[in-house]
């Protein structure tokens, strides 16, 4: 048995993406994103004048990019944990129709790599926030804060649980099986995002750590269930 623990304690990693918490936080308009504010004040490669925005509020030119710019500021979204995924995705879709290298096309050529950056940098800060683990782990990074390097504080009965669930899925002779247990697996998902979200209010990050690792066993468990159920439909 307790070699069995400690192979689990070697932890995951391939993350899914659970539902996320819903929060209403308004929607936004086209025309905010050339006011996207940068990280620090700026002066614009192109006409000279100061400022501080995404694209240039005098002449209109994408400025380079900024890759210190925080993901939440960025998608204009307050830093808590709670998100709301259909707003977030709205303004993934405006920021990006904004900066998308198809418009900059006849540009010159900086404004055609700025485009590039910039498409680039949104795609991966919406990546990052639309999925509860990643988005978790950026504002432990925020914090100044790491995940730990191993699981060893998480306690056995989990890990033994997380054991058993694998034996399941070994173990499973048909997708109904597979899938019961894949829908108790997401439900657990959303329990933890809803801790993560009290976790990060109470500013109790070791409980934010463990939690996190929990949910990267979840998901570990959640690909053995579709690596399983892709081998029984080859069968």
């Amino acid at each position: 048995m307790r070699s069995v623990v400690a192979v689990l304690k070697t932890g995951f990693s391939g993350l899914q993406c659970p539902p996320t918490i819903r929060r209403n936080i308004g929607y936004y308009s086209y025309q905010q994103v050339r006011y996207v504010s940068l990280s620090s004040n700026i002066v614009c490669w192109n006409c000279q004048k100061p400022g501080k925005q995404m694209i240039c509020e005098d002449c209109g030119s994408l400025q380079d990019v900024d890759d210190k710019i925080n993901y939440f500021d960025l998608l204009e979204f307050p830093k808590t944990f709670a998100v709301h995924s259909q707003e977030l995705t709205q303004r993934f879709r405006q920021l990006q129709t904004h900066v998308h290298p198809d418009k900059y096309s006849n540009k010159t050529s900086r404004e055609q790599t700025n485009s590039a950056d910039w498409s680039s940098l949104i795609n991966k800060a919406y990546k990052t926030l639309s999925a509860p683990v990643e988005r978790g782990q950026y504002m432990l990074q925020l914090e100044g804060e790491e995940m730990p390097k191993d699981n060893s504080a998480l306690n056995t009965t989990f890990l033994i649980a997380m054991m058993e669930r694998n034996e399941e899925v070994e173990e499973a002779e048909d997708s109904a099986a597979l899938e019961q247990l894949n829908t108790v697996i997401a439900k657990e998902l959303e329990t933890n995002a809803l801790q993560l979200s009290t976790h990060f209010q109470a500013n109790d990050l070791a409980a934010v750590k463990a939690t996190l690792v929990e949910m990267k066993y979840l998901h570990s468990i959640q690909s053995s269930i579709k690596r399983k159920q892709q081998l029984l439909m080859s069968l």
